[in-house]
């Protein structure tokens, strides 16, 4: 369970989330939509603790946090099969690449693979960690309707035994995974 009450968090004088609240049951998917702009990153980011907040609780129970960035941020000299044995076994890596459409290309570098590929590269890393909340930042930009689908499968079905926060702009994907829907205003 995560439980977030009155958090702000300001950039400068710009205030960029103001008393937010939310709350997150242990498995199932929470949405976080809004403008761009507007806090989603940074509430992922103070979640994951790579940002402090300015004021507020953050109580969680969550005892291991995976997270898949908005950006791919894949480690240019390893393989994908590399990059995502980088967090996990062998056997673990070769599973999420699987998963994600992407086992014929697990010795491709990189920078010889698609933005979408490398993203669902990043997904399966995100996975692979085994976290039991997986914060996503945008995981299906770069990637076409059907294999959006695709991974939309994935990650519900990753959510019947673990949390998942994730950011989109599109409430069809929250739709998609039976999301319940929070709006960051």
């Amino acid at each position: 369970m995560l439980k977030i009450d009155k958090l702000n968090k300001k950039y400068a004088n710009t205030p960029v989330l103001t008393e937010f609240a939310m709350n997150c049951q242990n498995t199932g998917v929470t949405a976080i939509m809004g403008a761009s702009g507007i806090g989603k990153t940074t509430l992922l980011n103070i979640i994951a603790g790579i940002q402090k907040a300015d004021s507020g609780e953050i109580i969680s129970d969550f005892k291991k946090i995976s997270y898949k960035f908005q950006e791919p941020r894949l480690l240019n000299w390893l393989t994908a099969k590399e990059n995502v044995e980088a967090v996990s076994s062998p056997t673990e890596a070769y599973k999420w690449l699987k998963a994600v459409g992407l086992e014929d290309n697990a010795d491709k570098y990189p920078d010889e693979l698609s933005g979408g590929m490398q993203q669902r590269v990043a997904l399966a890393r995100a996975l692979a960690f085994g976290g039991d909340l997986l914060l996503l930042d945008e995981p299906f930009s770069a990637v076409d309707a059907d294999t959006k689908k695709m991974l939309i499968d994935v990650i519900a079905d990753y959510a019947k035994s673990n949390a998942i926060i994730l950011v989109t702009h599109d409430s069809s994907d929250a739709d998609l995974l039976n999301a319940e829907i929070i709006a960051i205003k």
